[in-house]
């Protein structure tokens, strides 16, 4: 058998569990947790000794390139290259050479950390250790996993030994500079669009730091993502009520051969890195204590976030089911598809946003290649037995089809909230429709502040008016008419992304809206979360929804959380009127996107009817 302490670089025999344990300054400070929650000091070793050898891990040269193999096999089933942008790669070699670095990457898939080590390594870049939730630890790859540079964590675990132990584990690698992995999401997106980060492990390192364990380390953003993904189907079937599967051997088996088929692409994509020193000050000046080291936590991680979004590239099916989805259950010709998405294209162009290969759909021929991608997964459906082939998205394709779209909504977030925002603001009296915009897109940025990262008040507004101003320079004008200037300026927009981008979110929020106002006792989140969904679909079937893709659980659990943010949720002697002004508001928005929709769909018509001639 191979020991763990047949490693390369510097880790082995120096993060050996028995020799840490041994360590005089890790049972000083053990003997001081174990003082704050009322243990003996010898049950707290034991219990940190358990942790630590839970916690080993190694860098063992044939079980690391077994890995390897293993991963290209995998990744090389479905998708036909890991693509990564070579100028990136090469700005980043003189970082990973200077310091220790934390590659904190989005997750969409069990795949991403294969992607990740692949690129890596068929780039001549460092090899990183990683850490995974426990549950991934099962016989018998989680042995070999270990050995090949995976530290596997009890996510959620509050235990003060543990959480000390990890945090001094993890501190040890940080002193040995070695460089560092984790999904800052903590879990796989079940939506497409970049979860809340979890900040246990930023914690840590942003302590470990602060100890003056390394003079500088720097948070490197990274953003991975599919052409096409097989795990979509499953956050689909989650979204409707399903269980997530457990991990285990069997799992295994099978999730390896479903990734058979033909994905597309891999993407994995840089933001620029972010210096601790920089953020924080030199190490080991000063300690933060507990609110203010939360606070700069939540700081670093909204910024590595925002640095995921931006890196992450804009893919066809992202764009094709966009458009499919904006539809709303009507059938397209490829002719109308590339006339919805033209605006999008231009506006993608005209400020640099990132765009991969699959997303170039200004001729008929590359929309046609996405479109069969996408059927042959049943996301979306065709009909042939006409004059035109028509497309539209499959009968169980709306969540899936909506998770691609999610992806790239954070691009557009601007333009969509300008949008509610004049349609709101043209209500208003002549000489306070400007000051009601910005009151207008303020809300409207409280009500998505769980599902996007938003930037400071001053600064969203300072980006929202430039983009407001790209968009119309004179915006400021057709607004002081009233509904007919915005109305006329809406009309001549190369784009209209709030009812295709946002309709989901805010339909969702409604129906919770709905049932919370009529609600007269007490109830768990699940039985909230119940009867969520079947209000959404009794909706759905009236056609009061737009967007099958708003009935969704994961839509429904962040709804509840802004509802618990708003104390909608206790019950009180005004709680009944603020539930109802909540429900108000939001189907206030959803009749402003039914404007733009109608507005968009009969310019798309015009846009071909024009090209025919």
């Amino acid at each position: 058998m191979t020991s763990d302490k047949d490693t390369t670089g510097t880790m082995g025999q120096a993060l050996h569990p028995d020799e840490i344990l041994a360590s005089q300054d890790f049972r000083a400070g053990l003997d001081r947790v174990a003082l704050d929650c009322g243990e003996s000091p010898a049950v707290a070793a034991a219990e940190a000794g358990r942790y630590l050898k839970e916690l080993r891990t190694g860098q063992n040269r044939f079980l690391t390139g077994l890995f390897l193999r293993a991963g290209r096999a995998l990744c090389g089933a479905g998708y036909g290259a890991i693509d990564y942008d070579l100028e990136q790669v090469e700005r980043l070699r003189s970082v990973f050479a200077r310091y220790p670095v934390a590659v904190l990457s989005s997750h969409r898939s069990y795949l991403d950390g294969g992607a990740i080590t692949i690129g890596f390594a068929d780039h001549g870049l460092p090899r990183l250790t990683g850490f995974s939730g426990i549950n991934m630890a099962f016989w018998p790859l989680g042995s070999i996993w270990r050995r090949a540079g995976i530290i596997f964590i009890r996510r959620g675990d509050t235990s003060p030994v543990y959480r000390y132990t990890l945090r001094e584990y993890l501190g040890r690698l940080v002193e040995l500079r070695m460089h560092l992995t984790w999904f800052i999401e903590g879990t796989r997106s079940r939506t497409g669009k970049l979860a809340p980060p979890k900040l246990g492990l930023l914690l840590d390192i942003i302590e470990a730091y602060l100890q003056g364990r390394t003079a500088d380390l720097m948070l490197l953003p990274v953003s991975v993502s599919y052409d096409q993904l097989q795990e979509v189907e499953e956050f689909a079937g989650e979204a409707r009520g399903g269980r997530k599967q457990d991990e285990g051997l069997g799992w295994l088996i099978r999730y390896a051969r479903a990734q058979r088929g033909r994905y597309g692409a891999i993407y994995v994509r840089f933001g620029e890195p972010l210096s601790l020193r920089e953020q924080l000050g030199p190490a080991g000046v000063e300690a933060l204590e507990e609110p203010e080291l939360k606070a700069q936590a939540h700081k670093l991680a909204f910024e590595v976030s925002w640095r995921i979004n931006q890196a992450t590239p804009i893919t066809g099916a992202s764009l094709v089911t966009l458009a499919l989805l904006g539809a709303r259950g009507v059938a397209l010709t490829v002719p109308q598809i590339r006339m919805a998405l033209r605006g999008y294209l231009v506006h993608s162009r005209q400020r640099g946003l990132p765009l991969t290969a699959s997303a170039t759909l200004d001729e008929e021929e590359g929309i046609t290649r996405v479109l069969d991608a996408l059927r042959s997964y049943d996301v979306v459906s065709g009909y042939t037995g006409g004059r035109q082939p028509v497309y539209g998205i499959g009968p169980n394709g709306h969540l899936a089809a909506a998770y691609y779209r999610n992806s790239i909504i954070h691009f557009f977030l601007d333009n969509a909230i300008a949008e509610l925002a004049w349609l709101g603001a043209c209500q208003a009296p002549p000489d306070a429709r400007e000051q009601a915009f910005w009151t207008e897109a303020l809300a409207l940025r409280d009500l998505l502040k769980f599902e996007f990262f938003f930037q400071e008040k001053k600064e969203f507004q300072e980006t929202l008016e430039k983009e407001a101003a790209q968009t119309d320079p004179d915006w400021k004008q057709r607004l002081a008419q009233g509904p007919d200037g915005v109305r006329s300026m809406l009309v001549r927009l190369g784009t209209l992304s709030s009812d295709m981008m946002l309709r989901s979110f805010i339909e969702a929020y409604a129906v919770l809206a709905d049932v919370l106002a009529r609600q007269q006792a007490d109830c768990t989140e699940a039985q909230l979360l119940d009867q969520c969904m079947g209000l959404g679909r009794q909706y759905l079937l009236q056609r009061r929804l737009g967007s099958p893709e708003s009935v969704s659980r994961h839509l429904f659990q962040t709804g509840i959380q802004l509802a618990h943010n708003r104390d909608l949720c206790s019950h009180g002697p005004s709680v009944g009127e603020r539930r109802r002004q909540f429900a108000d508001e939001l189907w206030g928005v959803v009749g402003r996107m039914n404007l733009v929709h109608d507005i968009a769909v009969r310019r798309v018509e015009r846009l071909v009817a024009a090209e025919r001639g």
